[in-house]
């Protein structure tokens, strides 16, 4: 858990120690007890969190007693980097990480109190997926067609039962009504999948939270000595922890209570991942004594944009009262613009980002953010006939492509001879041997050394040569135990082939490979690099349009899911309309409840709150995604606020001036 040294680490600028404002001082100064700081959009909560960091350590601290949790490992490397760059070396012994990666290390450690094995193997989403597709299939469930949920479904049905510690009919009446009657057949599904994955020492994500929550309320030993190596408790993006997350946080806290929590009530927008608001509003119940710092000094944006985001915080139902205020002078009104259709919503968009760049605003500082993947279609027509280039963010994960899994199957055999998942994959990479052999195989090896038993089974001519080449890369893997690196380059040298038959674009698909190689020359251990690229995977990295310094010049299409934490100049908000922000076909009814609209509310201030310089949200009056006719108009939340925080116009008017040119004196606008 304690932080990696990246090989180069960004300073914090010259006089950052004098630059906390008075709320940040106060927060980072709380050095004993509990705190709650909540830290609105752009306000400088990682800063806070640095200097905190520093301060304790200064104040005699001992550094590997700190904990930071995290959602991304990259927000805690890089806080612990800040810190170490300002004080110095010993920061570096700070332990950072998130919530899965932290329970993934204890319970190795510590999880033999409650049956947990120390060897076990974590599944990636794609695994799940898998085992819930094979355990249907045994039941003969996916014969019932249409009228059964899919295993994606049945996975995000299992997985909130167990984040929001509901049963799964209650997930089903809340969430999955049309799937009612299948609750005995689920109730089935997650029985043998529990049975499946403790018979081979696998756990999914869930399973890493349940079980440190068991561990931390089971185990007082091991309680006890938890809390005795991390006595100073610090988590970030509180506002997005689900029950179990709030549970280990508590519980850490133990006797002394010294715990920071920090988050943005305004910013929870995960609640279908199951994360749950209230633990941020409810922190005060569980710790009556903790002071309340609240950060409003945002040094993002602009004040009229603030303005925005001040009025739409003012219509949501439960929230901290704050008001974001910059010290920055100046700024546009943000643009509220009513296009005809969705073509013309396009092109306005493509005709602005051109006059932006024209301009000299790169396009990695422009973003289009909208409230589902599948309404910016018509924006993407329109960018390919225009030739901007583009990047839209959501979706492919590196570690899902079949090359990738097909290569770490096998470390994972080694690492766990008991993964049949992983066995039954590579087994069906060998010549001659389809899934119905390779599970028939891996039933009568099962018990066996994998490489012993491969080497003995009397399988068909045609695949003999195939399981001895395996055979011979798994016992080397099991008697040497290289490196990670080295183990990948052993399990690549073997997979050659392989690749060059199974896939046309193989040369493509070999770079991704020693890409992978590359990435797993950071670990020690195979077992702790299986499980780090399980629960924090790496995304795909894209190397085409590249600007001089090697920084992607490509416009940013997003999801507004996917654009928290994230800023630019320049943000455009596409199909702003009634149905589709807020989101309707995501409500049961005509009249959503007040959680609902809350949180769709919330996710409007996160894109708002992204653009630094200039803001621009654009409706279309006619539409096919309209949720009650052809007709459309701008989404409710815009037409509750004062109408004199927008700047209205059409988008046929600002086509028609772009089309005439700008004049020589003019100032390009968005």
């Amino acid at each position: 858990m304690a932080a990696r040294r990246p090989k180069k680490q960004r300073a914090e600028p010259s006089g950052v120690e004098g630059a906390l404002n008075p709320a940040q001082g106060k927060a980072a100064d709380i050095h004993d007890g509990p705190v709650l700081v909540i830290a609105g959009a752009g306000t400088g909560k990682t800063r806070t969190l640095v200097h905190r960091l520093v301060r304790l350590v200064e104040a005699g601290v001992p550094a590997d007693s700190i904990l930071l949790l995290t959602f991304t490992r990259r927000a805690s490397q890089e806080m612990i980097g800040r810190a170490a760059a300002l004080l110095g070396e010993q920061c570096w012994k700070v332990s950072g990480g998130t919530f899965h990666s932290f329970a993934n290390a204890v319970l190795r450690r510590y999880g033999r109190a409650i049956d947990v094995p120390g060897d076990f193997t974590v599944l990636d989403q794609a695994d799940t997926f898998e085992i819930l597709s094979s355990i249907r299939s045994d039941l003969k469930l996916a014969e019932r067609g249409r009228g059964f949920p899919r295993r994606q479904t049945i996975a995000a049905i299992l997985s909130k039962a167990t984040n929001k510690k509901v049963k799964i009919k209650q997930v089903l009446k809340e969430e999955y009504p049309q799937f009612l009657r299948e609750e005995a057949h689920l109730a089935k599904i997650a029985k043998l999948y529990k049975a499946y994955k403790a018979e081979r020492r696998l756990l999914d994500f869930d399973d890493l939270l349940v079980h440190l929550v068991r561990l931390l309320e089971e185990s007082p030993e091991a309680r006890q000595r938890i809390r005795e190596r991390y006595r100073y408790v610090m988590v970030d993006e509180y506002q997005d922890t689900n029950l179990l997350q709030a549970r280990i946080t508590c519980q850490l806290a133990g006797e002394q209570q010294n715990l920071m929590v920090v988050g943005d009530d305004a910013q929870s927008i995960y609640a279908f991942r199951g994360a749950w608001y209230r633990n941020l509003l409810d922190f005060r119940k569980a710790f009556p004594d903790a002071p309340l710092v609240t950060l409003e000094q945002n040094y993002r944006s602009t004040q009229p944009i603030l303005d925005v985001s001040n009025a739409l915080m003012k219509q949501m139902s439960k929230a901290f009262h704050k008001r974001l205020l910059t010290c920055r002078e100046g700024g546009e009104r943000p643009l509220l613009v009513e296009a005809s259709d969705e073509e013309e919503q396009a092109s306005f968009v493509a005709a602005s980002v051109k006059r932006l760049r024209q301009a000299g605003i790169p396009l990695s500082e422009i973003a289009v953010l909208f409230r589902a993947g599948s309404h910016a279609l018509a924006l993407e027509l329109e960018l390919e006939r225009s030739k901007i280039p583009y990047v839209k963010y959501g979706g492919f994960r590196f570690l899902e492509a079949a090359h990738i899994k097909d290569a770490l199957a096998h470390l994972r055999v080694v690492s766990n001879p008991a993964d049949d998942l992983s066995l039954v994959r590579v087994l069906m990479l060998c010549e001659g041997i389809g899934r119905a052999g390779a599970l028939k195989m891996q039933r009568e090896l099962a018990g066996k050394p994998v490489a012993e038993g491969l080497k003995e089974y009397p399988a068909r001519k045609k695949s003999l040569q195939s399981l001895h080449a395996l055979a011979a890369l798994l016992g080397t893997l099991e008697r040497v135990r290289p490196t990670p690196a080295r183990s990948l380059e052993h399990v690549l040298e073997y997979y050659a082939p392989i690749l060059k038959l199974r896939f046309d674009d193989w040369p493509k698909r070999q770079r991704d490979l020693e890409q992978l190689v590359a990435l797993c020359q950071r670990y020690e251990s195979l077992e702790s690099m299986l499980a780090e690229l399980a629960i924090e995977p790496p995304n795909r990295s894209r190397k085409d349009n590249l600007t001089d310094d090697g920084a992607k010049d490509e416009l940013v299409l997003s999801t507004m899911h996917s654009a928290k934490g994230l800023e630019w100049k320049v943000v455009f908000i596409i199909q702003a309309i009634d149905g589709c922000i807020p989101m309707r076909s995501s409500f049961d009814d005509l009249e959503p409840d007040q959680e609902k609209l809350d949180e769709e509310l919330r996710l409007l201030y996160v894109a708002v709150t992204r653009a630094k310089d200039r803001l621009c949200i654009v409706w279309p009056r006619e539409t096919a995604r309209s949720y009650w006719s052809g007709w459309s108009s701008e989404t409710p939340f815009i037409r509750a606020m004062p109408k004199n925080l927008l700047e209205r116009c059409r988008a046929s008017q600002r086509l028609r001036k772009s089309r005439r040119g700008p004049s020589r004196k003019s100032r390009p606008k968005t």
